[in-house]
């Protein structure tokens, strides 16, 4: 039996509504009585995720920004690998980027130059919300990703670029195909998630990973057992077509899964 369970968010365990559904509410407390706590892993903020482990009543690590950040089951942060300040003030203040939307995660908030309602309709549940500021004022210091949202055409010409100037010193991904993120060289769940199971002295191959998005390969890709998701980004499956397919995330087949796997008799 696995040693870990470690999930993402969006596309995967949440529903289309980015909500956690009643039956995956009532598979995941039923687990918590037999001691298998689920280890939540995103792209979203620290402050963010925590609204849903509180939901869940119980969690492991929580794996943030795209690893980024870990905090761990008290929400104390033990790990955390921010960009250099010196790349961040680039990013954010280049004029070749102005026609996408740019957002800065710093370690306690989520900064923004102008607004963008669709980002929002991602944090109804946690009231997680950005900041409006110049983001010419910054320093760049205690930055853990920086994403721009647009087209996915545009962002993949900005990926381009931005690893040409700054390959040596950062990391990209995506999300979601109008998500491009930029952490810190090295940084990314799977390499987040190596350092959780050696702390907790679990083996990577008692590991069982659920993921849709290019930002859940690595993690899919380090565990004993990863899953992707029926909706998940066609990329992802074509880089790991090794792994098994489930259903998708409206019809909750993570907790599903879980079910048949540890509360099937």
């Amino acid at each position: 039996m696995y040693h870990l369970v470690v999930c993402d968010l969006d596309g995967t365990l949440l529903t289309p509504a980015h909500r956690l559904g009643n039956y995956t509410r009532s598979v995941l407390a039923q687990l918590r009585t037999q001691g298998i706590d689920v280890m939540l892993a995103s792209g979203r903020h620290f402050q963010d995720i925590r609204t849903f482990a509180d939901q869940l009543g119980g969690h492991g690590c929580l794996i943030s920004s795209n690893g980024a950040a870990v905090h761990d089951c008290r929400y104390r942060l033990i790990d955390c690998t921010p960009l250099d300040p010196e790349c961040v003030r680039a990013l954010i203040n280049d004029p070749a980027f102005a026609d996408v939307h740019t957002n800065v995660y710093r370690t306690d908030d989520w900064l923004v130059a102008r607004p963008e309602p669709y980002l929002l309709s991602f944090h109804q549940d946690s009231g997680f919300c950005y900041r409006v500021v110049d983001l010419r004022t910054i320093d760049g210091s205690n930055v853990l990703k920086v994403f721009f949202y647009g087209e996915p055409a545009r962002l993949r010409a900005i990926e381009q670029q931005v690893r040409e100037r700054f390959g040596e010193i950062i990391t990209t991904t995506f999300s979601l195909p109008v998500t491009l993120e930029i952490m810190a060289h090295g940084v990314s769940k799977g390499a987040a998630l190596a350092r959780v199971a050696q702390r907790l002295g679990i083996a990577l191959g008692a590991v069982l990973a659920f993921g849709d998005g290019m930002n859940d390969l690595e993690m899919l890709a380090l565990a004993g057992t990863g899953i992707i998701m029926e909706n998940a980004d066609p990329r992802l499956a074509a880089a790991l077509p090794a792994l098994r397919v489930i259903g998708g995330n409206a019809d909750e087949s993570v907790a599903r899964y879980l079910e048949h796997l540890y509360l099937t008799t």
